[in-house]
């Protein structure tokens, strides 16, 4: 019989949004009958005699002081019942679940087991010194091929493990972030923890991801706890688990947990638009790097291709030249990866068809020389240093290492001596990391949210797991400061950076979300923001709001008052345009583009004597300037002065920068004229010019429409809705 999951979830929002102990228990009882999970029977029947004790006390009139304390010890017992179902589901149909399931079976999972093997790892490794030199290879080789088996197994177990108690919370932690196990077996088995608690929230996995967080000396453990904290928050259980606000409140009190949020927060955006970077990369700046390179991939290997001698006396500097673009084009890409874009994920992404990837813990597995699966590579190398150098300064994240090591393996028979002797060199891995910028933690933590990004578009059984990154899922986790759980933490005053991130990066439904969650009435930087977002999507009457807001926190806001003689001008409220560009004016009295601003939206608002002669000195001042012609021939216009206007439209027409609207407002000023012949083919024109930049329906739904907009200019010279209607049928006709 098929399982539903979805009914699994059904019952979970009983249990943690409408609290119903009777509904849920009645729903997952059902369950377990009809898909015949007998082995939650008696969990499920200490919960149904519970509830019904608590029912009997309640029947009887008795008061009982601990109500509210037992009911939600029940909410909480029923929540991880139902996410150990869950899991049985898991395990009957999710194929990385089953083979997870089957590779731990002969796992010991005693407590004190686990840590002595672990520990024992690190002893033998540090006594292979005392082995004899001939010997050491092989046993090296014996303890790295054993212990990445073991470690593997304890992922797989991680993953299937069901809800953890108390003490299993206790000894992870204390295992996790004891120093006598090796740093790398914490950093995988830190990411097992994670990659099960995003897949079936467990309290006390996510309380273990917290305080390998705030107690973690070594970075790399601490920035993948960070990392697990934020995509394993969970949607509504925060009303039966008020653990996680108080943890969340309480990571929020540092001030570099806060910083190191917000910057977590523009990291997972920056691997949202993977597929946008690879996509400039493939078109604009990766094909001019290869015009310029001297190499050459054939079938027989890579060569280097000889200087073409007689291109250099018929193109003397080509090869200059050539060198100078390839450059550019090289510090394009590095200035991408600097702000953090994802430059290597469309290359590495076709590099994961290694066996070394059907291993799901592989995928999380720090870049180590002593994988055992490297083993080929290393030995084809010899005493080489490339994979120390890949180790140590390459620029890739650990999944990609590794695909850069196996690709390797595979071609280093078809390369020339002379490049081979290159792979002792820095200069084969392209642009160095220093070791300040390998250890900061915004560094570790992107390269840790590539091999995410990786793990979860690109493995094999990918379906398997909920992607955190998947923006169409009803549940993503990538946009994690959405949380109601952030809402109400300290890290809500950090929300106008991130913001304006989004601005920057134009991810503005993202923006839209943040502002509709996070208004703050007394930040500046709010309203700035949110009058700018308004602006953008056109909505004239919310961003003269936000204008306004900014005001009240401070007058003398120049982008708030240029703001505001914006948004009046568009609003068509020409007095308030007109009241904010004189303000302008008096901050900077000789600024062109304001005076211009100003004129306009005195003549729109019937000043139009005051604005005709603010436009003739101005005119006088920049006689070059096609702006100000236009403002002044529409003017004239505006004073039924069309003989004047017609000489300025006949040199706007002439000039190679004409608008459409140039044609419009000739053609008005023929009709003024009564020169209809021509009024009609300028008209003709500027639908012609018009559809040329915007298609549209027909000449007359365009030429209604700027008819409609110009009503009172047409009314001036006596010309009425008919009047236009016979215009546009000549028009259309014509």
């Amino acid at each position: 019989m098929e399982y539903s999951d979805s009914e699994l979830q059904q019952i979970r929002n009983v249990i943690t949004s409408e609290q119903n102990v009777g509904e849920a228990l009645k729903s997952l009882r059902t369950f377990i009958h009809e898909y015949e999970l007998h082995a939650f029977n008696a969990r499920i029947s200490r919960i149904e005699s519970d509830y019904e004790l608590m029912k009997s006390y309640m029947r009887k009139g008795l008061n009982d002081p601990q109500f509210e304390e037992v009911y939600d010890r029940l909410l909480k017992t029923l929540y991880v019942l139902n996410a150990d179902v869950q899991l049985a589901v898991f395990l009957n149909e999710n194929p990385s679940y089953q083979a997870a399931y089957m590779d731990v079976q002969s796992l010991d999972a005693d407590f004190d087991m686990i840590k002595k093997r672990l520990e024992a790892f690190v002893q033998d490794i540090a006594l292979l010194s005392l082995e004899p030199q001939d010997a050491q290879k092989t046993k090296k080789q014996e303890l790295y091929d054993r212990h990445q088996q073991y470690v593997k197994k304890l992922f797989n177990a991680l993953l299937v493990s069901p809800q953890w108690n108390e003490s299993t919370a206790k000894f992870a932690q204390e295992l996790l972030l004891s120093p006598t196990i090796d740093a790398i077996d914490a950093q995988l088995l830190l990411s097992g923890v994670m990659l099960s608690a995003i897949q079936l929230f467990d309290i006390h996995q996510f309380q273990t991801l917290v305080q390998v967080y705030r107690q973690a000396t070594d970075p790399h453990l601490r920035q993948r706890a960070l990392v697990g904290i934020v995509l394993s928050l969970p949607e509504n259980e925060g009303d039966i688990y008020p653990e996680i606000q108080q943890a969340i409140n309480t990571l929020c009190q540092n001030e570099q947990t806060c910083r190191e949020l917000v910057e977590l927060q523009m990291q997972m955006f920056y691997c949202m638009n993977a597929d946008a970077d690879n996509e400039k990369l493939q078109k604009d700046i990766i094909p001019n790097l290869m015009k310029g390179s001297n190499i050459s991939i054939s079938r027989a290997g890579i060569v280097e291709k000889e200087e073409d001698e007689v291109d250099e006396m018929l193109n003397p500097g080509a090869a200059d030249k050539a060198m100078e673009e390839m450059e550019r084009n090289f510090n394009q890409m590095m200035n991408m990866q600097k702000a953090g874009s994802d430059i290597y994920f469309g290359g590495f992404s076709q590099m994961k068809r290694f066996a070394f990837f059907t291993t799901l813990s592989n995928w999380f597995v720090p870049f180590y020389e002593d994988h055992p699966e490297l083993r080929q590579v290393n030995d084809k190398l010899g005493g080489n240093k490339f994979m120390q150098l890949l180790l140590e300064s390459g620029p890739f994240c650990d999944s990609d290492k590794y695909s850069f090591a196996l690709a390797l393996s595979s071609i280093i028979d078809k390369i020339p001596q002379n490049m081979r002797e290159m792979l002792n060199s820095q200069d084969i891995l392209g642009t160095s990391v220093s070791m300040e910028e390998k250890n900061s933690s915004a560094y570790i933590r992107r390269m840790y949210l590539q091999d995410l990004y990786r793990f979860y578009r690109i493995y094999h059984n990918k379906n398997d797991f909920h992607n955190p990154f998947d923006t169409s899922a009803s549940e993503n986790s990538v946009f994690f400061v959405m949380c109601p759980y952030f809402c109400e933490s300290p890290l809500k005053d950090r929300m106008t950076e991130v913001g304006k991130f989004l601005y920057k990066h134009h991810f503005y439904r993202e923006l839209w979300q943040l502002l509709g969650a996070y208004v703050d009435s007394e930040d500046i930087e709010y309203w700035r923001l949110a009058a700018r977002a308004y602006c953008r999507e056109k909505d004239y009457r919310s961003a003269d709001m936000a204008y306004t807001n900014v005001l009240e926190l401070n007058a003398d806001d120049m982008q708030a008052i240029r703001g505001k003689a914006l948004t009046g001008f568009y609003l068509e409220d020409y007095e308030q345009a007109v009241e904010y560009n004189k303000k302008l004016l008096e901050m900077d009295a000789t600024n062109e583009h304001v005076q211009l601003n100003l004129a306009v939206s005195l003549m729109n608002n019937d000043e139009i004597e005051e604005g005709m002669s603010l436009l003739f000195k101005l005119n006088y001042d920049h006689p070059e300037n096609l702006s100000i012609q236009r403002s002044l021939a529409w003017g004239y216009l505006r004073q039924q002065k069309p003989q004047q206007a017609a000489p300025i439209y006949t040199r706007l027409l002439a000039n190679q920068h004409r608008m459409p609207t140039d044609c419009l407002n000739a053609g008005y000023c023929q009709w003024f004229l009564s020169n209809m012949e021509e009024a009609i083919n300028l008209f003709k024109q500027y639908v012609t010019e018009t559809n040329k930049e915007r298609p549209m329906p027909g000449a007359n739904a365009l030429l209604h429409d700027v008819f409609v907009m110009d009503a009172d200019l047409l009314q001036q010279y006596g010309i009425g809705a008919k009047e236009a209607f016979v215009m546009e049928d000549l028009v259309a006709n014509e």
